[in-house]
């Protein structure tokens, strides 16, 4: 039953399946990626770790692979809930696998911060990730954790931002011809360092063309704590009702971030 669940919600959300593809095959290793990046100065007087308080909380030091996933919400943290792994057995989804995407796959290329945050990633080489999907009996939402520098942290918050300021709606062609309509932002989170709230319609197609288009409602958060940025989505399927990210969840996840993470 389980494996069927995990299918159904693989259909609909496409901004994981998109990630399917783009970690698989969108890293860099040279251009916008960060691997050798040096902080201007403006991004170090935001980051440096004396001037503000929250730069003293666990996430603010960059985690390692390791550290990120004993910073992850399982069922401890959620009684009622089930928190399972992504990745078993599917290449390019699951711990450890978001890389920094090109901005070539999105069109507008001005859209790309959007587009990458779907699938939790960014132009910007993450130290870590980790994939979850949480599910009780009011419905399924999935997460990503993403570890990187501080410097590129904050970077990729502004960038969304500031691609949200004028993209309304953009495609992507891999792995599927998607549309992203009609984005918007919903009231920003008021949690962790920063954060970002949107919803979006998709309507994905079968490149064959064997197939009716696909079409929902997505919403998201994306909160940065400290070095690690956080991304919560929520999808239904009925393409008229949008279904909000469950905040018990966000709260149960950044307490667990800020607060250094399970011991084993």
């Amino acid at each position: 039953m389980k494996n069927v669940v995990i299918r159904r919600w693989t259909v609909g959300a496409v901004g994981v399946v998109l990630g399917l593809g783009a970690v698989g095959c969108g890293g860099q290793k040279g251009g916008d990626s960060t691997a050798g990046h040096v902080p201007g100065a403006g991004i170090a007087a935001r980051t440096a770790p004396a001037v503000t308080p929250a730069s003293q909380s666990p996430a603010w030091r960059p985690l390692t692979q390791d550290e990120l996933e004993r910073a992850v919400v399982d069922e401890r943290d959620l009684p009622g809930w089930t928190v399972s792994r992504l990745g078993a057995g599917t290449d390019g989804l699951g711990d450890g696998t978001v890389s920094a995407l090109r901005e070539g796959g999105t069109h507008p290329a001005s859209c790309a911060p959007v587009g990458s945050a779907l699938s939790g990633a960014s132009k910007y080489t993450p130290l870590g990730s980790v994939t979850r999907m949480a599910q009780n009996e009011d419905g399924i939402s999935t997460m990503h954790l993403v570890s990187y520098r501080a410097a590129d942290a904050v970077q990729v918050m502004d960038e969304l931002r500031s691609a949200m300021a004028s993209c309304t709606s953009y495609t992507m062609t891999f792995p599927m011809d998607t549309t992203f309509e009609k984005l918007r932002r919903t009231g920003d989170p008021h949690q962790g360092d920063e954060g970002v709230s949107f919803r979006l319609d998709v309507v994905s197609r079968d490149p064959a063309g064997d197939s009716d288009p696909v079409r929902s409602l997505q919403s998201f958060q994306v909160i940065r704590s400290g070095s690690t940025v956080a991304v919560f989505d929520a999808i239904d399927m009925d393409a008229y009702r949008l279904r909000k990210i469950p905040a018990v969840l966000v709260t149960a996840q950044l307490k667990v971030l800020e607060t250094g993470g399970h011991r084993r």
